[in-house]
């Protein structure tokens, strides 16, 4: 089962999803699936984020004593945010090993993965719905680029441990420059841009 097993190695297989009698088994089922609930997930989100929840999740986090003072409960707030991000983790560390990773295991969520986490949300944009997209695209398209262009200068794969440490350098530079210049990261960078092309070519 998805909670338990009979093994002293302590290492969960992941179920599979039976839909109207349907296995959902292939790797085009299974991204099927984390789509349709990713996508209800960030729909949920977002009208959480605009409504009465997210703003007073937003005036606790910007100064909490003028969000008490207007009569928010900072205690119920916080517990409310803290259960909300914990039910979220959970549902996307359930779709990852059951997409990805198939047995549930320690070695399974690292502290490497702990901080590529981190690195998508600072990346994409602190607070952000879009930011959590952008930021994860760019974080698993970056190799994938890194390859292209090395093959399109020197002809030839770099070592792999070269482009994981060069990997690294850009990710420490774009956190410090996102924090620094714009902590709402790639997703006011989209919004500026977006902005700019529907003026384009006026100026105002």
């Amino acid at each position: 089962g998805w909670f338990k097993n009979y093994d002293s190695s302590g290492i969960i297989n992941a179920q599979a999803i039976v839909v109207f009698g349907h296995t959902m088994g292939t790797p085009a089922e299974k991204y099927l699936v984390v789509f349709v609930i990713v996508a209800a997930l960030a729909l949920l989100a977002a009208n959480m984020a605009g409504g009465s929840v997210g703003r007073g999740w937003m005036a606790v986090r910007d100064m909490d004593v003028a969000a008490e003072a207007m009569g928010l409960s900072l205690l119920r707030t916080k517990l409310q945010a803290f259960a909300i991000s914990s039910f979220y983790c959970g549902v996307g560390g359930a779709l990852y090993l059951f997409a990805y990773l198939q047995t549930a295991e320690p070695t399974g969520f690292n502290i490497e993965l702990s901080f590529r986490i981190l690195f998508m949300v600072i990346i994409g944009g602190l607070g952000t719905i879009l930011g959590a997209f952008l930021g994860s695209a760019f974080i698993l398209l970056l190799p994938i680029f890194l390859n292209i262009f090395f093959h399109a200068v020197f002809g030839r794969a770099v070592d792999a441990t070269i482009t994981s440490a060069l990997e690294q350098v850009i990710f420490g530079v774009l956190i410090i420059v996102f924090l620094i210049f714009e902590p709402l990261g790639l997703a006011r960078l989209w919004q500026i841009t977006k902005e700019r092309l529907r003026l384009w070519p006026f100026k105002y």
